[in-house]
């Protein structure tokens, strides 16, 4: 098989074909396959070839495609890269308009990187929502500053299932039931970091992380007041915060927080193989993500920046 052109981080790709390692019952629905990178990892991750894998596209022709790759999206171009996938029912149209009266299937997977905004994204998870089953796997891609009605939307899943939100790459994931599956999947991509975990304090709301996965509060616009690293037997080092070129607070990488409020450096030290990433928003209220970081470095913050998540890779 020829590489797939894709648009994908290869981290969002790994964690998407592990993830639907972790599915025992439904089929697996993918909306907006594009190439049909991810469908090829879904079909990697997928245990059992005889469960069906749907997915969703107009396959139209697009400028941004053409610009990016110097070819156009066809539905001939996606089954080149994909048609030596068993049980792949392509259905060419508008999700969900396509499969309106024809969709009867439950769902384990569903995977949606097809419309970035509303009411697209909704009219999409309203529909197939209902063929849910109790433990399906939530997930999608692009989550992103980039894509605001996506980071409204999963956020208030989350909220409204009180599930989790995990997010490797730009893929984001969770579940009603079943959501240490997700976990799983992230302590296996990165085993260095397996069992630890990462407490974040926005305000009166504490979250717990594994490490790996950015902690809540990615590309939302709440202030991290405070963070703690329990590194178990994996991490051993420290995390200082400086102010005003003064230390105001230093704590081991044993689930001791730290106070990050007002911080203008911060620097973890978790040993020579990590690395951190931090999203922060900027004067101008934007979220960022930084390139990862290796362990030792001090991060500088600018003025009025701060600190609103926290990954850690190995």
């Amino acid at each position: 098989m020829e590489n797939v052109p894709q648009t994908m981080t290869g981290a969002g790709l790994d964690f998407l074909s592990g993830l639907s390692a972790r599915i025992t019952d439904g089929v697996f629905l993918e909306v907006g396959p594009l190439f049909g990178s991810s469908t090829n990892v879904i079909n990697k991750g997928r245990k059992d070839s005889t469960r069906p894998i749907h997915t969703i596209d107009t396959f139209q022709a697009a400028k941004w495609v053409h610009d990016r790759f110097g070819f156009d999206l066809s539905r001939e171009m996606f089954d080149k890269f994909t048609n030596h996938i068993p049980n792949l029912t392509v259905h060419q149209g508008y999700a969900p308009d396509v499969v309106l009266d024809s969709w009867k299937e439950k769902i384990g997977f569903y995977f949606d990187d097809a419309t970035h905004g509303d009411p697209g994204w909704s009219a999409n998870y309203n529909f197939f929502s209902k063929f849910f089953l109790p433990d399906t796997i939530i997930c999608g891609d692009d989550f992103a500053g980039g894509w605001p009605d996506i980071i409204r939307n999963v956020y208030a899943l989350s909220e409204e299932y009180n599930a989790k939100l995990y997010v490797i790459g730009r893929v984001w994931a969770m579940a009603r039931s079943g959501e240490n599956r997700i976990a799983e999947v992230i302590d296996a991509l990165y085993p260095a970091l397996a069992g630890v975990s990462i407490t974040t304090q926005h305000g009166d709301k504490s979250h717990v992380m594994p490490a790996a996965s950015w902690t809540w509060g990615l590309h939302r616009k709440e202030p991290m007041t405070s963070l703690a690293i329990s590194g178990g037997n994996k991490l051993e080092g420290q995390i200082t915060v400086y102010r005003g070129g003064k230390t105001i607070g230093s704590v081991a990488l044993d689930g001791t927080p730290v106070d990050v409020q007002g911080a203008q450096q911060i620097y973890l030290s978790a040993g020579t193989n990590t690395k951190f990433q931090v999203c922060t928003v900027n004067a101008k209220g934007n979220t960022m993500n930084s390139k990862a970081m290796r362990s030792g470095t001090m991060l500088d913050l600018g003025p009025s920046e701060y600190i609103v998540a926290v990954r850690l890779s190995a």
